[in-house]
């Protein structure tokens, strides 16, 4: 049941995201409009990282688990994997963010991949 909330939710998301982005012109949205794109497109994002996430720990639940690390994925639930997804979704968000404000180099994205490491290590310590 939460894996078909996350799916709607995600649709409705991505419909109101690509209206937003087809009838307004970003000169004349103003702040809480970009505000507004930013949030969707990070729900967008992180519905859709869940799904796949979700998708790809079933397939791994078929594979003969053999390593540690495919017994530990295998035992995650769809509460878990969208704690994951959350914090890995906001990575575009601050990419494209970072982008508007200026250019992105090999150190902008040295810092969004140590910070996303920090926060799925935060997130495995929480979730266990």
């Amino acid at each position: 049941m939460f894996i078909k909330i996350i799916l709607v939710s995600g649709l409705v998301t991505a419909g109101l995201l690509l209206m937003v982005l087809t009838t307004y012109e970003p000169g004349s949205i103003g702040a809480v409009g970009i505000l507004a794109v930013f949030f969707l497109g990070y729900l967008t994002v992180l519905c859709s990282l869940t799904l796949a996430l979700w998708v790809l720990k079933r397939i791994l639940d078929r594979v003969t688990l053999k390593s540690s690390f495919l017994r530990w994925v295998s035992r995650l639930g769809p509460k878990e994997v969208y704690y994951y997804s959350s914090v890995l979704a906001i990575a575009p968000v601050v990419l494209i963010s970072l982008k508007s404000v200026g250019s992105i180099g090999f150190y902008e994205i040295m810092l969004v991949v140590l910070f996303e490491i920090l926060g799925c290590v935060y997130v495995a310590k929480r979730a266990t």
